[in-house]
């Protein structure tokens, strides 16, 4: 990895890599040999969600690491074998409820990408539980859920039907919590916020089922559709988390080069190319992924994708790698811009813009009537101005 970088990202990005080899453990070995701040590698590891695979990774190569630094690390990869293995079970149960209430239901990420990615139930982090339904079975959904003893908590219950059908267009999921056990659900019926983002026809037609234990498994997308989604996630997010670029690379890791290109060809023909070759220089740049020759030679000519590359590389590295770009003043700005370049249709762009123009919170704070909602992007920049005057004058 290049200098600039710090060095415990570097050492985080090493031990990303999958799967374990010879030259994982080098890098490993290499990065921490020089002079580290330990405390930091834990701020980092913590902000990018990997620290399940520097657990591995510094268990494997053996590393020298300060007592209590090991201590934590080993505590939090314990703690989080233990949550995923709950978060799996828990959706095995809603599974069987949608299946028996005869609901077409997909996970996304989480278990499923754990065992695809990794192998390993234990070494992704998965904060909640994502479902993908199809829209019109939303209300159904909804029903079994609460059944299941979830509450919904975004947007809030308490807002007005109105503002609930003014909200609907703005969303691609709705947030639950499970009532005893706080366990969170994303309940999906679009993958993006931005329509055109993706082709999603044959997500549901083309699921599978990945085994979990020897008789039970977790339906989820196809390789081509999640291969797609993973790469436009991270893209639309400005891969500010090594956990998402390391899902990519783990996915493509043991795969021959032929395959890799023909997951890249399938991801462009659901709109996505740009933002699979974005993945690919990032794999390639933080964790030394050999790029099959003809897709690399395509990809390092092109000044629109290493200009991507670059933005994404910022936001990955914001504050040394300690800090989300939300967190730094103008830090978002580049990012923002960065998703208008990821596609080139015009429908794409439009929805973009409207995406960026019109949230929830400017809904909640002014409601209008529906057929005034046109006004909201005339009012994102005086209410995000409001709101933001209102917080500094709060904190002093």
């Amino acid at each position: 990895m290049a200098r600039p970088f710090s060095a415990e990202l570097r050492l985080a990005a090493a031990c990303a890599m999958w799967p374990p080899s010879d030259r994982r453990t080098e890098a490993v070995r290499a990065e921490a040999a020089g002079a580290l701040d330990w405390p930091r590698f834990l701020r980092v590891t913590g902000r990018h969600q990997v620290i399940a695979l520097a657990h591995d990774g510094l268990t494997r190569a053996g590393t020298d690491v300060p007592p209590e630094i090991a201590r934590e690390i080993g505590t939090q990869a314990e703690t989080l074998v233990r949550e995923n293995l709950a978060i799996a079970c828990e959706a095995l149960r809603l599974q069987r409820l949608f299946d028996d209430a005869a609901l077409p239901v997909l996970f996304v990420k989480g278990a499923p990408l754990a065992v695809l990615a990794f192998g390993n139930l234990g070494l992704r982090e998965s904060q909640d539980i994502d479902l993908l339904v199809p829209g019109k079975t939303l209300p159904a959904a909804t029903t079994l859920l609460e059944r299941a003893g979830y509450r919904r908590f975004d947007p809030p219950t308490d807002i007005s039907d109105t503002q609930f059908r003014l909200l609907l267009p703005l969303r691609k999921d709705l947030g639950f919590v499970h009532q005893a056990t706080g366990l969170q659900i994303e309940l999906h019926w679009r993958l993006f916020l931005n329509a055109h983002a993706m082709a999603e026809a044959s997500i549901m037609a083309a699921s599978r089922v990945v085994p979990l234990t020897g008789s039970t498994g977790l339906r989820t997308m196809g390789d081509d559709d999640l291969f797609a989604y993973l790469c436009m996630h991270g893209a639309l997010h400005w891969w500010n988390r090594l956990k998402w670029i390391a899902d990519v690379n783990a996915f493509l890791a043991s795969r021959p080069g032929v395959e890799v290109e023909r997951l890249v060809r399938a991801a462009e023909a659901r709109g996505v190319g740009r933002a699979a070759a974005q993945a690919l220089l990032l794999c390639r740049r933080l964790m030394g992924t050999t790029l099959p020759a003809c897709l690399a030679d395509t990809l390092d000519s092109s000044a629109t994708l290493r200009w991507l590359e670059a933005t994404a590389l910022k936001a990955v590295t914001t504050g040394q790698g300690e800090q989300h770009p939300h967190e730094v003043r103008l830090g978002t700005t580049r990012g923002s811009l960065s998703t208008f370049l990821l596609n080139r249709g015009w429908r794409y762009w439009l929805a973009e813009l409207r995406v960026h123009l019109t949230n929830q919170t400017d809904i909640l704070t002014v409601p209008l009537p529906e057929s005034l909602r046109f006004l909201y992007p005339i009012l994102r920049l005086p209410l995000w101005l409001w709101r933001h005057a209102a917080k500094h004058g709060a904190r002093r």
